[in-house]
């Protein structure tokens, strides 16, 4: 009788080939999906442009960003502590599960970094994703962008933080 084994031996790729997306203005490179690990991961090349903002909000995914270039701040509140911590080209943030989170860019220059999350967070990212014109600057999310956004957090069950509570961090989003 012979069973079909499960093949976990992958061919080295180049990320920079891989095609661009934009999630509500950020920039994401899928590089090694759940399928091709074999495993609950992942990975992607994320760019947050200048001045952007990932707006507070939470989910049971954890997440890890290991920035490549520039440097964004991070917010992290677990329920006991919070803040903003500053993250730069060679430093890693780990978001535990549950934690909510916001991050932006107050530079002028394009951070770069991998993302690392499980497996619900990277569909997540794949539902929402749209490709990115290459000839085109990534524009600013749309009204239809972020009501998709809102829609698919829901479904996932993710919260998101409402404009009030964003300000009382720092985030003004109008």
């Amino acid at each position: 009788m012979h069973t079909q084994q499960r093949r976990f031996f992958n061919p080295v790729i180049k990320a920079t080939g891989e095609p661009m997306f934009t999630v509500v203005g950020v920039l994401l490179q899928f590089v090694s999906t759940p399928d091709q690990n074999g495993g609950d991961l992942g990975v992607m090349r994320a760019g947050l442009p200048p001045r952007a903002v990932i707006p507070l909000h939470r989910h049971n995914d954890a997440e890890i960003f290991y920035v490549l270039e520039g440097a964004m701040e991070v917010y992290q509140d677990d329920g006991i502590s919070s803040g903003w911590q500053t993250a730069s080209a060679g430093e890693v943030v780990t978001i535990a599960g549950g934690v909510k989170h916001a991050l932006r860019n107050p530079d002028s220059t394009l951070v770069w970094m991998v993302s690392v999350s499980e497996r619900q967070l990277y569909c997540f990212f794949r539902e929402l994703a749209e490709p990115l014109d290459p000839n085109a600057p990534p524009s600013a999310p749309t009204p239809e962008a972020m009501q998709k956004l809102f829609e698919v957090a829901a479904r996932y069950e993710y919260w998101i933080g409402s404009p009030s509570e964003n300000v009382a961090i720092g985030i003004n989003l109008g």
